[in-house]
């Protein structure tokens, strides 16, 4: 189970920086480097059209007490935290505020093996 702490802000899963999202999915087959990495569940809503009703059944609440288990899925295979394509880092960063685009984002947690 992961936090996922989130600066990218257009994201429709982003809320308080943090992703509100039940299953993430990170991507970076061949990355040696957070550069390589990206978040392939980024949502940027204005861009997509998708409305946060429509992304409400894969989205919890991070201000309430209920207990949520994040799953982060990961093709990143040179970092550290992937076992079994599963991320295992207790929290997790996706970085770069102003993306607009699944492929500006990075994950800044990825450590080369």
């Amino acid at each position: 189970m992961s936090d996922i702490k989130c600066s990218a802000i257009a994201c429709g899963y982003n809320r308080n920086r943090y992703c509100n999202k039940r299953q993430v999915n990170v991507e970076g087959l061949f990355s040696r480097s957070k550069l390589g990495t990206f978040c392939q569940s980024f949502k940027n809503a204005s861009i997509s059209g998708i409305t946060r009703a429509e992304m409400a059944f894969d989205m919890y609440d991070k201000i309430t007490d209920d207990p949520v288990e994040v799953k982060v899925a990961c093709s990143a295979n040179y970092c550290t935290y992937n076992k079994n394509n599963m991320c295992t880092k207790d929290e997790i960063t996706i970085g770069n505020s102003n993306a607009k685009y699944r492929s500006e984002t990075e994950c800044d947690s990825f450590k080369l093996r």
